[in-house]
């Protein structure tokens, strides 16, 4: 645990500069759970499409902030992006997926974002908590981007009903996720899940993506019909 707290607090120095000035709100959800939300909107653009970032690590606003090159790209690329952050840590959202709908509700009604389904998108814990929460309700959601990220239960995995998933990990990632890539995959299709995903060459837990590659995939789904 110390050492994966390490990689995210060295992902913190060298990212921070790159941080947003976020608009934090907060949500009461109808467990009258008071959720704490980062949102950033892009500069130039009408009805954004909406992006959900899960933060890993300890799930609190520090983790989330030194996570946040992920989002950065993401509104630069005219995306809003929004980080929920739980007292209770990622499990909360992950073993209430209907209030975790109600945060996305609470900001279509606060915003003026793009009808539709929403993109949930993590790094490490954070990915493998976007889709564990998408895998409860797989039609409410656009797609997944883990990067990297991994199926904390595989019995959650049932029917993804043609979920897009983008999955990348590190050819040399610290916590040997990358030794499961092959049976995550077999695992996402089976239960209907439309998956990209690959091994990242000589990369470890946290690395940069192919931006150019990412930008492809998202595209496409964005033209998929609802």
């Amino acid at each position: 645990m110390a050492k994966f707290k390490l990689l995210l607090l060295v992902g913190l120095l060298v990212l921070a500069p790159t941080w947003l000035r976020a608009a934090e709100e907060s949500v009461v959800l109808a467990d009258g759970t008071t959720i704490e939300v980062l949102f950033f909107l892009p500069q130039q653009a009408d009805k954004p499409p909406l992006a959900v970032l899960l933060a890993g690590g300890s799930n609190n606003q520090f983790m989330a902030r030194a996570q946040f090159w992920l989002g950065k790209e993401m509104v630069e690329r005219g995306w809003a992006v929004a980080v929920p952050i739980s007292a209770e840590g990622r499990m909360y959202f992950i073993d209430n997926p209907d209030l975790f709908l109600g945060i996305i509700e609470d900001l279509h009604n606060r915003h003026e974002l793009q009808p539709g389904k929403t993109l949930l998108a993590g790094i490490s814990s954070g990915g493998s908590a976007a889709l564990a929460i998408a895998a409860e309700r797989p039609q409410r959601y656009l797609g997944v981007v883990a990067t990297p990220g991994r199926l904390l239960d595989e019995q959650r995995f049932q029917t993804l009903q043609g979920l897009p998933v983008y999955l990348r990990i590190g050819e040399k990632d610290n916590f040997r996720w990358n030794n499961r890539l092959g049976t995550m995959v077999d695992l996402l299709q089976v239960a209907g899940a439309n998956v990209d995903a690959a091994i990242v060459p000589g990369a470890k837990h946290i690395f940069p993506l192919d931006w150019e590659n990412l930008q492809t995939w998202l595209e496409k789904i964005q033209q998929r019909p609802l």
